[in-house]
């Protein structure tokens, strides 16, 4: 995969990655913030538990 991003100098690097998970590709672009409280691989954890809780209450 490669993606060309463009930011100004002064703004935190950015991530950008691809999860494909049980058929749904995930694509995830991600910046680090000072003070944040949660790391990227916790906050997409939790992203796609909510994903998957939210389907499956949608499916009965």
């Amino acid at each position: 995969m490669n993606i060309a991003t463009e930011r100004p100098t002064n703004s935190p690097p950015v991530a950008v990655r691809e999860y494909d998970i049980n058929g749904t590709r995930y694509i995830v672009r991600a910046t680090v913030k000072d003070g944040a409280n949660e790391d990227a691989t916790s906050k997409i954890r939790r992203l796609i538990r909510n994903e998957i809780s939210r389907a499956k209450e949608n499916n009965g």
